[in-house]
């Protein structure tokens, strides 16, 4: 549990990090004196240690009680102390259904495999994800709207603080097949730290109470850091979001007979700039081109892939035909149910690196089904948002979900944070605005 190797990198020097470490704890306890109530403190705590630890991964990793690491046990106390902290009528909240659905499909599908401790991993991300969901809720419900996120800013200093000591130190990572370089802080994989990055630039999107001008130096800082960490996936799927928050916020600079045609110059701009991203990195987005060309050729099993074929968007294709091949082989009971939570670490050399694929090895078809539902149903809160956070909202869900057909956001604790965290402000925009709607009602047809 989160001590899975993803072909990691070599840790920073351990004195750095403690010392960096003792450093960063300082804004931390600055940010928990900024928030009311349990719920935020506990949010911010939890999101800086899963991040602290991480870059320790060279101990953090390594089993330590029972066969878990210490990150495991990090991510346990946080789920156990979430639960403690959760109110009776929270577990109740109807969007917690499908998690309730699809840890309740993990044990099933354990104790028709390899047993029913097999889904603890599976059922430990879902709780941290279901007590990370609601205290962001919570926080958002205790702190007056928008204005805890400025706060929650701090808790991803860590990140920003040691990609500078990466690149200061030259730590540079060599990453996929093509030989490009990743700066990613010491951390075990670029898969992860672009998605902590990623969460990273979502909240500051939702900072509103940030200075502009600091609000955009970030921002070009973030998504710097994004770049520099270079996953091709995080970065294809953090750009809607990134156009559609400097377009919005440059049109309401200008006076609104000026935005039409502000909002065609900043498109052009947008778009080049995404050429600009694939020039930079033209060969790992080459493989995209390749791809889209025919997508239909490489349904085949593992045996058929020639050797470029198996090299094509970093192998990705060719994992997921073993794994695809492996489900159609199992039987009718793993066709529905699967062959048990995180039961292919015992096959497979590579882990699935697409959600919807792992989910349908390890739960079958059951389990894509309640998947489905899960993100539908979030999906659903963000449409229900007000219309000034409605889109950002919507696009950092489809951000998230894209980010799942490439990689495994949804299995990693860092993307269960992302998630958590849009979730949990969607939930908060939806509650919000059906409340205002009661109260005009109250108001426009007194009793």
């Amino acid at each position: 549990m989160d001590g899975t190797d993803l072909g990691g990198a070599p840790s920073l020097p351990v004195s750095i990090l403690a010392l960096a470490a003792l450093l960063l704890a300082i804004p931390m306890i600055l940010a928990l004196k900024k928030v009311h109530g349990y719920p935020a403190r506990f949010v911010i705590f939890a999101i800086w240690l899963r991040y602290i630890m991480s870059v320790f991964h060279e101990i953090t990793f390594s089993p330590a009680i029972a066969g878990l690491s210490w990150n495991a046990i990090g991510s346990v106390a946080i789920a156990v102390t979430g639960l403690l902290l959760m109110t009776p009528r929270h577990f109740l909240l109807k969007p917690l259904l499908p998690v309730y659905a699809l840890i309740l499909l993990s044990l099933v599908s354990a104790a028709a495999n390899d047993g029913i401790f097999t889904a603890l991993n599976a059922a430990v991300k879902h709780i941290y994800f279901m007590v990370l969901m609601v205290s962001v809720y919570r926080a958002l419900l205790e702190n007056g709207g928008a204005r805890f996120f400025t706060p929650l800013l701090l808790a991803f200093a860590p990140l920003v603080v040691f990609q500078l000591l990466s690149i200061g130190l030259g730590a540079v990572k060599a990453s996929e097949f093509d030989g490009s370089s990743s700066y990613i802080g010491g951390y075990n994989h670029e898969a992860t730290f672009s998605i902590a990055m990623a969460t990273f630039f979502i909240v500051l999107c939702f900072a509103m109470t940030l200075g502009r001008l600091l609000k955009g130096l970030l921002a070009i800082t973030v998504l710097g850091g994004i770049v520099l960490a270079n996953y091709r996936t995080t970065m294809l799927a953090i750009l809607p979001v990134a156009a559609i928050q400097f377009v919005s916020s440059a049109m309401f600079s200008f006076v609104r007979a000026q935005r039409v045609l502000l909002a065609v110059i900043i498109s052009l701009v947008t778009l080049a700039g995404v050429f600009a991203l694939a020039g930079f990195s033209a060969e790992r987005f080459n493989d995209l081109v390749i791809f889209f060309g025919d997508p239909g050729q490489y349904i085949k099993p593992q045996a058929e892939f020639s050797f470029d074929e198996r090299r094509l968007l970093s192998g990705r294709l060719y994992i997921w035909s073993g794994y695809i091949y492996a489900w159609l082989d199992g039987s009718t009971l793993n066709h529905l149910i699967g062959f048990g939570p995180d039961s292919w670490a015992e096959i497979f050399k590579v882990y699935p690196h697409n959600t919807i694929i792992a989910y349908l090895y390890e739960l079958g078809w059951a389990g894509v089904f309640l998947l489905l539902v899960f993100w539908i149903t979030m999906m659903k809160l963000a449409f229900r948002a007000p219309v000034g956070d409605r889109a950002t909202l919507v696009l950092a869900h489809l951000s998230f979900l894209f980010m799942n057909l490439a990689t495994m956001a949804l299995w990693q604790i860092e993307g269960v944070i992302f998630y958590a965290i849009i979730c949990g402000f969607s939930l908060f925009r939806k509650v919000e605005t059906g409340a205002k709607k009661s109260q005009w009602k109250a108001q426009l047809y007194p009793v």
